[in-house]
């Protein structure tokens, strides 16, 4: 079974894509950084257009007890990895388009909540979770870019080209592969909920800082 495979084995066949999609990451951070000191009037109109969506979630997430708002967080986080791998069949186009998105919203956050608090408050309120959760991301992207890609840039190693005569032994060692993925960023997504609910609230208080 692929559960028996050691983890850097799974992830190998992913390493250029999980590169690409840190760098993609990390440019979104350097645009939201960027957007913040260049243009605070367009950003201010995004924030106050999402105001009301963020804070349904957090009282969907906050209001109630803490398994429930740990389960609503978790489903939230998995299904948005979910359909980020599963779109990236569309050539890729949606993980780019996600990464750039979640690594501005980082930006931008880090920027605002260091003009307004402190950057040792926003490092507390990102870090304990993100370490987690950024890697299930990062995952989930690098799935989804070999999913669109991979029939693009390399067919030898396209996963809709397996290996004849035994085609039916590539699709299922892709699908494997692809599991073995997902479960990994079901774990991932499992421990940061459960840090970013339980844990990262008291970790900001410290500095004087809410959620």
């Amino acid at each position: 079974m692929y559960t028996s495979r050691p983890r850097f084995e799974l992830i190998a066949p992913y390493r250029s894509y999980l590169i690409a999609a840190t760098v993609l990451f990390t440019i979104g951070i350097v645009l939201g950084v960027m957007a913040v000191i260049y243009y605070p009037e367009v950003i201010q109109e995004i924030l106050a257009a999402v105001e009301e969506q963020l804070k349904q979630l957090g009282q969907d997430i906050f209001a109630g007890t803490l398994a429930s708002g740990i389960w609503t967080l978790f489903l939230h986080n998995l299904r948005a990895v979910a359909v980020m791998a599963a779109l990236g069949l569309l050539l890729g186009a949606y993980p780019v388009f996600t990464l750039l998105v979640n690594g501005a919203v980082i930006g931008v956050t880090g920027v605002l909540f260091t003009q307004q608090a402190s950057l040792a408050g926003f490092l507390a309120g990102i870090i304990p979770h993100g370490i987690f959760e950024i890697p299930a991301l990062l995952l989930g992207a690098s799935l989804g870019l070999r999913l669109g890609l991979a029939p693009l840039f390399n067919r030898n190693k396209s996963p809709f080209i397996p290996p004849k005569p035994n085609a039916w032994r590539g699709y299922r060692r892709e699908l494997l592969q692809g599991i073995g993925i997902m479960i990994m960023c079901v774990g991932l997504l499992g421990i940061a909920t459960v840090i970013e609910v339980a844990i990262t609230p008291k970790v900001m208080a410290l500095f004087g800082a809410g959620i």
